[in-house]
């Protein structure tokens, strides 16, 4: 059975992730009138991975280690693959649906959401806990 810290860590990625994908669709909400549907997607996520990062860092996995070379490169490897999913999922559902692109980008992040939790717990942030 899961230990209680793993399920608090897992409740926490999921509100993290809640708060990271709502400020990403109001990124897109905001942006997409004004740069458009695709742009505003792009424009929006380096923000949004910003955001993502730290609350994780800090609030998830409660990483109090400085900022190092192996975790921004794990980190974006990390982020890279998941971006691939995420727009895949953007393009197919903006582009096959009659979906606003604002709810799109939010569709689209819940679809990486999976990786990212195992990579962080297991490669990111590892050493935070051993």
């Amino acid at each position: 059975m899961l230990n209680s810290e793993l399920m608090r860590r897992v409740l926490r990625f999921g509100l993290v992730g809640s708060t990271v994908t709502l400020f990403f669709m109001g990124l897109n909400w905001w942006l997409a009138p004004r740069l458009g549907a695709d742009l505003a997607f792009f424009a929006a996520y380096p923000p949004t991975i910003a955001l993502h990062f730290s609350l994780n860092k800090w609030w998830t996995f409660r990483d109090r280690s400085a900022v190092g070379r192996r975790q921004v490169s794990g980190y974006f490897l990390m982020t890279l693959a998941a971006f691939l999913i995420q727009t895949t999922c953007f393009k197919l559902l903006t582009h096959f649906t009659p979906m606003a692109s604002w709810v799109a980008s939010g569709v689209s992040t819940v679809a990486q959401m999976a990786l990212a939790f195992v990579v962080m717990q297991f490669r990111v942030f590892a050493t935070a806990r051993g």
